[in-house]
């Protein structure tokens, strides 16, 4: 940079100086500075007056762009998990856990305490430890709601609990389930004749599928090249899971009606209501999770089929 104050001067000006000088290098100096100092403005002029990416888009394209830019500003990243809170929901959950125990509790006691045990009362109990007890708190072991159990664990180990435990507990209820076949074999007694035996038929067959889809998705990554859509695959999990679980809650509330009960807690009012709201209560909860998920994702694919 040159200390004429001439040149420094008219350098903001843009404009092509002549100074006069012994042997003109000021002069082609200051030349040189102006003709670089216009042509930085007239770039900086170009790159306002450039018309916007919007503007060169139709009014359609541009408002469709600008809804889905402010669609996406409110939501987050898909490696962006929310934050455990506990609010409400993690004390229902929490009073789930306690409803499950009470009522396993009850046909343990009625089971034990309460007239002969024979061949047929490890039916029930293997149903309320296997079902009940293992294959709810199964689902509890992935649902979002379980918030104190998700602060002390990692998703890594809620899903091998998750897998561990339904093993477990319908390993117990199919051993339970052949437990009442054969007794009624050995009497001479037809088979499924009542909503609570159907209804536990179709949930141990329903469980077929979720625990094959499970194990394709517990190898997902050597499966690889073999699964068209692991999203797909996760839906249909959860979607069969789901519905395999609730018809196996369903024999579990019929079974305060069964003739079992009645017969063990002496035809009780308090041991049925006790028994019944012990139920219905931590199986409807832990259907909800993976219900309210379904519905929000079935939602959403139908969605983008319609902006698209």
């Amino acid at each position: 940079m040159t200390d004429n104050p001439a040149i420094k001067d008219n350098l903001d000006s843009g404009t092509i100086i002549e100074i006069p000088s012994a042997n003109g290098t000021d002069g082609n100096v200051a030349r040189d500075i102006a003709e670089v100092t216009t042509s930085s403005r007239d770039s900086i002029n170009a790159i306002k007056m450039a018309p916007n990416e919007n503007q060169l888009l139709p009014p359609s394209e541009t408002a469709t762009k600008e809804k889905k830019q402010n669609g996406a500003k409110g939501h987050r990243k898909p490696h962006e998990k929310p934050p455990e809170v506990v609010d409400f929901r993690t004390h229902l959950t929490s009073l789930a856990h306690i409803s499950t125990l009470v009522f396993v509790y009850i046909v343990l006691k009625l089971a034990v305490s309460r007239g002969e045990f024979d061949f047929f009362t490890w039916h029930p109990i293997l149903l309320a430890v296997g079902w009940m007890l293992l294959m709810t708190e199964g689902f509890y072991a992935i649902n979002k709601y379980n918030t104190y159990w998700r602060l002390k664990t990692t998703g890594g180990l809620r899903v091998k609990v998750h897998v561990t435990v339904l093993a477990l507990g319908y390993t117990l209820s199919v051993i339970g389930f052949a437990i009442v076949y054969i007794n009624k074999e050995n009497k001479g007694k037809h088979h499924f004749v009542s909503w609570h035996g159907l209804f536990g038929l179709i949930g141990l067959i329903c469980t077929f599928p979720p625990v094959l889809n499970g194990l394709v998705l517990w190898y997902k990554k050597e499966l690889a090249s073999y699964i068209p859509s692991p999203k797909l695959v996760k839906f249909v999990h959860v979607m069969s899971g789901t519905l395999a679980f609730t018809f196996g809650a369903l024999a579990l509330v019929l079974s305060v009606y069964t003739n079992w009960w009645a017969k063990r807690s002496n035809r009780s009012d308090y041991w049925f209501y006790v028994g019944l709201l012990s139920v219905i209560y931590p199986l409807v909860w832990a259907v909800y999770g993976p219900a309210v998920k379904l519905t929000r994702v079935i939602k959403d694919y139908f969605s983008e089929d319609k902006d698209d």
